[in-house]
């Protein structure tokens, strides 16, 4: 802490300097007892409370550079700005990049590794695919009939990434996943998640990794990722 006006270290008022102060995040405990360990007791109806979001950032893949991984970073966002965004919508950021301590509670100083985030200011959406379908007459009647066709997996298959030839099995496959299958909540309480997921192993050159790019194509929110860092 230093007087912004003659660069000397600010004083409290018996003269003695104050210590430089450490911006740390908020703990998400919440508090029991005060510094003195006395007991806190919430009064709810005196309370303010507000909305409160932590997302991660990711590089887009195509800026990402050559042979690595995207890179992110954390950001926090309050109020109106909470739920602005799905995962896989592409925004532009505005906000404050700041350094918090990581000093455990009791601790006087820090490792010398400081956690950085981005508190928002504003959130600008670039990009949300699924959101800028437009479907007229004709393609609302083309859906209806393909529907009804009892061989609609195989048309979906061959449509899939339709400039590899063969992989028949494999495109019914990737076409089953994008769909995805359905959620189930059953009686004793289990629930089962509707997602698909798939290992696909085989020789290199075989085009996996074009089948993967093709179905990342279809999906609006695919994010591509390779290598032992995934």
């Amino acid at each position: 802490a230093t007087d912004p006006q003659l660069g000397l270290p600010a004083l409290d008022s018996t003269g003695n300097e104050l210590p430089d102060k450490r911006v740390t995040i908020t703990s998400t405990a919440y508090p029991t007892k005060d510094k003195d360990g006395n007991p806190l007791e919430t009064e709810f109806g005196l309370s303010v409370f507000k909305d409160y979001q932590t997302v991660t950032l990711q590089e887009m893949p195509e800026k990402a550079p050559m042979g690595q991984l995207p890179r992110s970073v954390e950001m926090i966002l309050e109020h109106d700005l909470v739920d602005r965004m799905k995962p896989g919508d592409r925004v532009q950021i505005t906000g404050v990049f700041r350094a918090l301590a990581t000093a455990s509670s009791g601790q006087t100083s820090t490792s010398g590794v400081f956690k950085t985030v981005v508190l928002v200011n504003d959130v600008k959406i670039l990009g949300r695919d699924s959101s800028g379908l437009v479907f007229d007459t004709e393609d609302i009647r083309m859906i209806r009939s393909l529907g009804k066709r009892k061989d609609i997996l195989d048309i979906l298959g061959r449509s899939i990434c339709p400039s590899i030839h063969g992989h028949d099995v494999i495109k019914k496959a990737l076409a089953l996943q994008l769909l995805s299958g359905c959620e189930k909540n059953l009686k004793n309480g289990t629930h089962l998640r509707g997602d698909i997921n798939i290992l696909m192993v085989g020789d290199p050159s075989t085009a996996k990794s074009q089948l993967l790019r093709a179905a990342m194509s279809i999906s609006p929110l695919a994010i591509s990722t390779t290598g032992k860092g995934s």
